[in-house]
């Protein structure tokens, strides 16, 4: 079945983004050169739909845009074989903090899959979460967290929570 619009996740990526793949350059293949592109990232944002396999938690995925050769999603297992240079790795999507709990492991999904790649902090949901409430969470987040005026930010944990309190 096809993925509903998520109209506010353009708006948001934009506003938070230094570099923005919008529309049919937001593929995986035009992923990978923009993270190539530095050694290293503040943050790697997807703003997107989150698609959860519970079993088969290798196979959770972020919906980015289809090409001829890609079918448009980014599983964990792609990600897990990828290399992502962010000190901080967002995931704007529903329930991406889901996964399935392997005994010696702890949760197989995404946000394991994320930080396997190189992403040491991952912000992820547990739930699904309204497209326009996440675009202003997500704003404010960066405001707080990496200021555009060059003024020292919060930490990730302090810039998430106040963006909560400011969304509440």
């Amino acid at each position: 079945s096809a993925l509903a619009p998520l109209p506010a996740t353009r708006a948001e990526a934009s506003a938070v983004g230094d570099v923005v793949l919008l529309g049919a350059d937001a593929c995986e293949e035009m992923l990978r050169d923009a993270l190539a592109k530095q050694r290293r990232w503040r943050s790697l944002h997807l703003a997107c739909h989150g698609l959860v396999d519970t079993e088969r938690p290798t196979l959770s995925s972020l919906a980015l845009t289809a090409t001829d050769e890609e079918d448009g999603f980014l599983t964990a297992l792609d990600v897990s074989r990828m290399e992502i240079p962010a000190d901080l790795a967002v995931l704007s999507a529903c329930e991406t903090a889901k996964g399935k709990i392997v005994k010696g492991e702890g949760i197989v999904g995404l946000t394991r899959a994320f930080m396997f790649a190189g992403a040491p902090r991952v912000i992820c949901s547990l739930w699904k979460v309204d497209d326009e409430a996440t675009q202003a969470l997500m704003i404010k987040f960066y405001e707080l967290w990496n200021p555009k005026d060059g003024k020292k930010g919060l930490g990730a944990a302090a810039a998430l929570k106040k963006a909560q309190e400011y969304v509440r």
